[in-house]
Formats: structure tokens, sequence, C-alpha cells
């Protein structure tokens, strides 16, 4: 009977949370597209005049938006996002490297960052009921987890390829890239 009561509490808080949730992204935040690629125009934030950046920046992040309760519906795949920050995100474009060559980069780390997104929602997905249930395992702990796999393979890819300036290896990893995120399609977010 207790167990009763305590699944129908969850379920009723899961219920209330999932009509607030899914919320559109702030101004500023652009979900990733298998269509849209990023643009010089995405990177917004503003630099002092002599500023001791010397290399372009991309904010990247992976954030929940809902509750565990939305991994159940139509939509949940849009329970986890893959998001860039535009006012966080800078070109050097006093720098020697091109423009084509910064935002190659960065899209490929937002790449990355989209294949760990849809094994965060993978994941989510097939522990839900054990998430609901017993708490374990944490999504936080998962989310914790996805954030240092896509961070080692983002080392690694930034590495091998010297920063996307060796086309052979760059290529490599487009491919293999492309790869995870068709085997993943059925975790990605519609355009």
């Amino acid at each position: 009977m207790i167990r009763y009561s305590l699944f129908c509490l969850l379920l009723l808080l899961g219920l209330r949370g999932s009509a607030q949730s899914q919320k559109p992204l702030p101004p500023g935040y652009l979900q990733w597209s298998a269509t849209r690629r990023l643009q010089s125009a995405d990177f917004q934030m503003k630099v002092r005049p002599q500023n001791n950046l010397n290399q372009s920046v991309g904010n990247l992040g992976i954030q929940m938006n809902g509750g565990i309760m939305d991994l159940f519906g139509k939509n949940a795949n849009r329970a986890v996002q893959n998001v860039f920050h535009c006012g966080g995100s800078y070109l050097d474009s006093a720098g020697r490297l091109s423009t084509e060559i910064q935002i190659r980069y960065m899209q490929t780390l937002w790449d990355l960052n989209e294949v760990a997104a849809r094994k965060l929602r993978q994941e989510l997905r097939a522990n839900a009921k054990r998430i609901i249930l017993w708490g374990k395992p944490d999504a936080n702990d998962l989310i914790r987890t996805a954030y240092e796999v896509v961070g080692q393979r983002q080392i690694q890819y930034a590495g091998e390829t010297k920063y996307g300036l060796f086309l052979d290896k760059q290529e490599a990893w487009k491919r293999q890239i492309q790869n995870e995120l068709l085997e993943l399609a059925a975790f990605a977010v519609p355009d």
C-alpha cells in the first residue's frame, strides 16, 4: 500500500512538472540542428578592446528541459537539449586562422556534444522507470558522466586534428561523428 501511494504521489508530481516543462530556449541560445550549421553571426560575445582572448570560444551545453516524466511522451527527445549560447561565444577575427576553419572546429565540437546528448537521451529513456521508482541511477550522475565523456572526446578530437587543421584527420572525425549520429537517429530532436 505504501509503495502504491508513493508511486501515485510521484506520478502526480511528475505530471505537474511535465505541464510546466518544454520551455522554449531563451533568446541568444540555439538548439543543435542537422540542417542549420553555425555561422559567424552566431558568435556574439562582446569583448573589450585589448582583451586577453587569443582564440575563439564556443559556449556549448547539454541541459534538461523538463522532468523525468517527459521521457515517456512523444516529445521525449526534447527533454535533453544540446545548446549553443551565442552571447558567450566569440570568434577571433585578429587570429591567424580563417573564420571558416574556426567555425568548422566549433561546429565539430557541437556535433560531438550532440552525440553525447543523444546517448544521454537513450540512457535516460532506458532508465526512466527505475529513476522514478527507486531514484537510481541518479539523472544528475548520468548528465555528469555525459559531460565527462564528451569533454574527453573533444580533447581527443582537438589533439588528433590540431584543432581542426589536419584536414585528413578532420574528415575522419566528421565521418565517424556522422555515423554515430545516424546510429542514434531515434534519439534526435526533430528540426
